[in-house]
């Protein structure tokens, strides 16, 4: 097996206790934190499915992960915008 092979092997778990780690901070009583904490799942899951879909040649893997960041974006914008209108 190859060195960057396994290199990615770490990266993965390494994502995957990052999505567990901002799950635990979505969890908290303020909205700010569940949304940082939803934010960083998606992007861990996103980085994850970039790098899985790199080893096993899954094509359209980068283009989930490309519409997820995207979309992530948005929402966080969107909601960011509507917490902070004044009635």
């Amino acid at each position: 097996m190859d060195i960057l092979f396994i290199s990615r092997f770490f990266v993965v778990i390494a994502l995957i206790i990052m999505m567990l780690a901002s799950l635990r901070v979505s969890a908290y009583k303020y909205a700010s934190t569940g949304l940082f904490g939803c934010s960083v799942a998606v992007l861990a899951f996103a980085i994850a499915l970039i790098f899985i879909g790199d080893m096993y040649n899954i094509k359209f893997s980068f283009d989930i992960a490309l519409s997820l960041i995207f979309f992530g974006f948005v929402g966080t914008i969107a909601f960011a915008m509507t917490m902070g209108e004044e009635n």
